[in-house]
């Protein structure tokens, strides 16, 4: 191609407006009211929508001009940071760039090596009962019946026998920006199939009463910034899951602040996200982003060994301990969708990750009016303290206990129940 026809190549752009929602402020006024979980989400969303629409409809008119010029081929508007994805040539490119109304404009992310957060897999029969599920403390008599878990990921099998029954349903409980299908599949690596297997599977999950949902935000493995683009704010606006494991990191070591507003908006929103912290140990700073501004898990193996790979802190974007706490993710036995009744066992972060996503949804089943703070204090607080004593950063504040974190959202809730004169009801 010469520099002639390159002029007139549509390349995929993420156009960032400078007007955004202030996310603290926002979060301040839905402090003073008694929102519960649906209505915040609504607030969110509105809030959100309504930020997006009074600026996105100032560029709409030069996008429009743009495409008519044919330097737009397309563009798809977003809520969750206030952007577009545009299909642009050179020229529209710079034409958008000269608008006062757009503060940034990135390239699409090119295909790197996997970010998915896994190390080896064997073929294995299935145990009567998962020593990672022991090792954890067990259900203590709960199944998370009520809790919605979502997963952003490669795929996820609804066919396999572990997910086959508490796949949500419906149409908003699947989405696949990049190939679109009603049917949830997984046929790159069985990867978010054998998560979610860990988080909420019939027989070897943690919490088998929860419902899942999945979105493909990591095509063939890789990270794409538009694919998590449009899962995060599939999410946020109709999947709405109340935990989300995001078991991938950036493809870069250290603290990339790019997707830290849209962990921000989840937060808001009350929908925990739960991320592996990562298999890029042992050596220390070896954190990645977005896990290293968000509720991080570690692996251990058996007899709380930590796992050789676990990414250590600290965490390079403020210093704080890295990962937040560990789960088992050393031959961990997991769904695999080469058939309906396949399964391996599998090291790494991300499992662990799923494991402490089933746990929320306990907690949740528990306490349905628990926080995402509330939530990840009862998961820190409940841990079993490993290595050195108090926090560090290889294990955390210590292994994932089921009985551990109840007992601590209890005494978190009692301690916060509010008295009625100091908050008031939201309006509906």
């Amino acid at each position: 191609m010469n520099e002639s026809q390159a002029q007139h190549v549509a390349h995929r752009v993420i156009v960032d407006l400078t007007t955004q929602l202030d996310l603290t402020h926002f979060d301040d006024s839905l402090r003073s009211v008694a929102a519960g979980r649906a209505a915040r989400r609504q607030a969110v969303t509105s809030a959100l929508r309504g930020v997006a629409d009074a600026s996105q409809s100032r560029l709409i008119p030069l996008l429009e001009r743009l495409r008519r010029r044919g330097d737009v081929a397309e563009y798809e508007r977003f809520i969750i940071v206030n952007r577009f994805v545009v299909g642009a040539t050179p020229a529209g490119i710079r034409a958008l760039a000269a608008a006062p109304d757009v503060a940034t404009i990135s390239e699409e992310t090119p295909p790197t090596g996997s970010a998915l957060a896994v190390v080896r897999a064997d073929v294995t029969n299935l145990d009567s009962v998962s020593w990672a599920l022991r090792a954890i403390g067990g259900r203590e008599g709960l199944d998370g019946h009520g809790g919605v878990v979502g997963i952003i990921d490669a795929g996820a099998s609804a066919a396999h026998e572990q997910l086959r029954q508490n796949f949500r349903g419906g149409n908003t409980s699947w989405f696949n920006p990049s190939a679109p299908t009603s049917t949830p599949t997984d046929i790159l690596r069985g990867h978010g199939t054998g998560v979610l297997s860990a988080a909420i599977g019939r027989t070897i999950g943690v919490a088998p009463g929860a419902r899942w949902i999945a979105c493909v935000g990591l095509p063939d493995g890789h990270y794409n910034n538009i694919a998590l683009t449009q899962c995060a704010e599939w999410m946020i606006a109709t999947g709405q899951p109340d935990i989300l494991i995001n078991p991938w990191q950036l493809p870069e070591p250290g603290c990339d602040r790019s997707l830290q507003r849209i962990v921000a908006v989840w937060r808001l929103a009350e929908i925990l996200p739960v991320f592996a912290a990562g298999n890029y140990g042992p050596e220390p700073r070896s954190d990645r982003s977005p896990s290293n501004y968000g509720f991080s898990v570690g692996a251990v193996a058996r007899g709380d060994r930590l796992f050789a790979r676990s990414s250590r802190g600290p965490n390079s974007c403020d210093r704080s301990i890295y990962p937040t706490i560990v789960a088992p993710g050393s031959a961990v036995p997991v769904a695999y969708p080469l058939t309906p009744s396949s399964y391996i066992r599998t090291d790494g972060s991300s499992v662990a990750a799923g494991l402490v996503a089933g746990a929320a949804a306990l907690l949740l089943q528990r306490h349905p009016d628990a926080s995402v703070a509330e939530l990840e204090e009862a998961l820190r607080a409940g841990a079993v303290d490993l290595g050195p004593r108090g926090p560090d950063n290889d294990f955390g504040y210590g292994r994932l206990s089921v009985p551990g974190a109840l007992k601590a959202l209890d005494r978190i809730r009692s301690a916060a129940k509010p008295s009625s004169s100091t908050v008031r009801p939201m309006q509906q």
